[in-house]
């Protein structure tokens, strides 16, 4: 009830400015003025479109149009709001009663969109592609992933499974027109306004951020963050583009095996969970929000297998979230807003108070700040946590393994029933 009024600010500063640049002087300077944007553009759209629809409600309904007011954070999420709702549709639709409440009870769906994050309108592309897929409606699914590409970058390599499985079926020819028709042109045409206003920031600011950032979160390759206690530093410089080799010989044996599969229908889901999954273990970036693209695909497979196999893929699908979006959080940034600590912003390269960042996202009103002030208060709970707070870096080290190696298990899983 709570998570489609609230925000996580950090982010929504951010987000905020976008708008105030637009509004100055137009949408196309975004890129030249924002201190960060690092998102493809129909993010930067959607926002923009909603955030306006949210100011004018507020204004008209004379609640004060300021960007924290919850009827404009209400209208701000509305695409995700929908999103949610149409993933609940299709699972519940295409894979049973079953798989729709695994849906409803996915912690992760509800923090994404707490955090006002774009990751639940991405997972909704990403089924919608598999779907279409499933389908043999291959310009929808190409249109789909190109759609998600323009919302988050790394979602470019979802477009190998769509040209792949036309290329086997039509011809390379074919396949490449169109991969140039309803992938590329649309990324293309959306970019447009930006490529003309500022090439050089545009790109900068989208692609190259990601580039010179360090791990974070559950990443395995934040791990050595974890080790040296955050001290960039001590880190060898190589950390932070690394990840891009595996990452690509990752893709390249994808991509082989999917020349050389039957790619009999079934199969394609697999391949969509094989392709999401090995996006999240293998990025520098373990963002909490990430698990939400691969929730749907893995409450999907869990449904369309049996017997203890699908079990295990239903207990995964929500063990997942809670380890990583109640668990780790209540390790570091919990544990750290109880005894006052701060947290690195990896993002930023800066460290900052925690209870800075959780009252600017929840306000003083929020039901865990009277939980907050009695753990404060108590000695026995302020010692815990100044332990735990103490303990962030063996227990992000241990979560960030445990996280990573289930969902390796599930890639596993998925490739060996390709084969069959």
């Amino acid at each position: 009830m709570t998570a489609p009024l609230i925000t996580a600010y950090y982010d929504y500063r951010y987000f905020e400015q976008w708008y105030e640049i637009a509004s100055k002087y137009g949408v196309g300077e975004i890129y030249s003025h924002s201190a960060k944007t690092a998102y493809f553009p129909l993010t930067v759209y959607i926002y923009l479109l909603f955030h306006w629809m949210g100011l004018r409600l507020a204004g008209f309904l004379k609640m004060g149009a300021s960007p924290l007011n919850p009827v404009v954070v209400l209208i701000d999420k509305i695409p995700y709001i929908v999103s949610f709702n149409v993933i609940y549709l299709i699972l519940r639709k295409r894979y049973g009663y079953t798989a729709g409440f695994l849906w409803l009870i996915n912690i992760s769906a509800y923090s994404t969109l707490a955090g006002f994050q774009v990751d639940l309108l991405v997972a909704l592309l990403i089924l919608a592609s598999m779907m279409y897929l499933e389908e043999a409606r291959v310009d929808r699914s190409f249109l789909l992933a190109s759609l998600a590409t323009s919302i988050k970058q790394i979602f470019v390599f979802t477009g190998l499974i769509p040209f792949v499985v036309l290329w086997r079926k039509n011809g390379f020819r074919v396949a490449l027109r169109k991969l140039l028709i309803y992938f590329i042109l649309p990324i293309l045409a959306l970019s447009i306004p930006f490529l003309l206003r500022d090439p050089v920031d545009f790109i900068y600011k989208s692609l190259f951020f990601h580039g010179y950032r360090y791990p974070q979160d559950l990443s395995l390759w934040a791990i050595p963050m974890y080790v040296v206690v955050f001290n960039v530093q001590a880190l060898p410089g190589f950390i932070t583009w690394g990840w891009i080799i595996p990452f690509i010989i990752f893709m390249a044996l994808l991509t082989v095996k999917l020349v050389q599969d039957p790619l009999i229908e079934r199969n394609i889901l697999y391949y969509y969970i094989i392709i999401v999954s090995g996006m999240i273990v293998l990025n520098k970036v373990g963002g909490l929000n990430y698990l939400t693209w691969l929730s749907p695909l893995l409450i999907a497979f869990a449904s369309r297998t049996l017997g203890n196999l699908s079990m295990k893929l239903k207990g995964i699908s929500i063990a997942l979230p809670l380890w990583s979006l109640v668990l780790y959080p209540f390790f570091t940034f919990f544990s750290a807003t109880v005894v006052g600590g701060d947290i690195y912003i990896v993002e930023d390269s800066s460290w900052e108070p925690a209870e800075g960042i959780f009252y600017a996202s929840y306000g003083y009103y929020n039901p865990l700040v009277g939980l907050i002030s009695a753990l404060k208060s108590n000695p026995t709970s302020y010692f815990i946590f100044k332990s735990l707070y103490n303990a962030i870096p063996a227990t992000s080290i241990a979560v960030t393994l445990i996280y990573n190696l289930t969902i390796i298990y599930v890639i596993k899983i998925a490739w060996r029933l390709t084969r069959y």
